[in-house]
């Protein structure tokens, strides 16, 4: 959604995407990577990722207030998802699939309050740019993650 000046997103719309891009060939093994080998978080890539495709740009003090805006919430999701884990063992598989439900709902939590950040940006709308000149700002996070490798993969290309 877009005010005359100022671009305003909706999470359930970019939890929507999310989903469906998650789905997509190589997408989730790619993310796994990023999270699990390169410290990255997977829903602030999906959300860059995003932003590429409706040619919205970051400043590179936006993406560095996004990533700071993750701290708590991102330590509470890899608490959670360290114990789902170490639990795995213990819970048949009815137990197994309620605990990454739960996880779901915190990614969903996650991706909501990287939205509300974004919001506040008052970032312009989308200015018709020779795509030579666009930033890409998932490109940009795998470079700061060296993660520059899973890229293609992240975009699903």
């Amino acid at each position: 959604m877009q005010t005359a000046s100022t671009v305003i997103l909706n999470s359930q719309d970019f939890w929507q995407f999310s989903l469906s891009h998650y789905a997509q060939a190589g997408v989730q093994p790619a993310c796994l990577t990023l999270q699990d080998s390169y410290q990255g978080n997977v829903n602030l890539a999906l959300l860059l990722h995003w932003f590429d495709i409706q040619k919205i740009q970051l400043s590179d003090a936006k993406l560095h207030s996004l990533v700071v805006s993750l701290v708590s919430n991102d330590c509470r999701l890899q608490q959670y998802r360290a114990m789902r884990k170490q639990l795995k063992p213990q819970v048949d598989l009815v137990g197994y699939q309620q605990l990454l439900a739960f996880e779901l709902a915190l990614e969903q939590d996650q991706q909501h309050a990287l939205i509300t950040q974004f919001n506040q940006f008052n970032v312009s709308p989308p200015k018709v740019i020779s795509s030579s000149l666009l930033t890409n700002n998932l490109e940009r996070y795998c470079l700061q993650q060296k993660a520059t490798v899973l890229l293609s993969k992240l975009q699903a290309e």
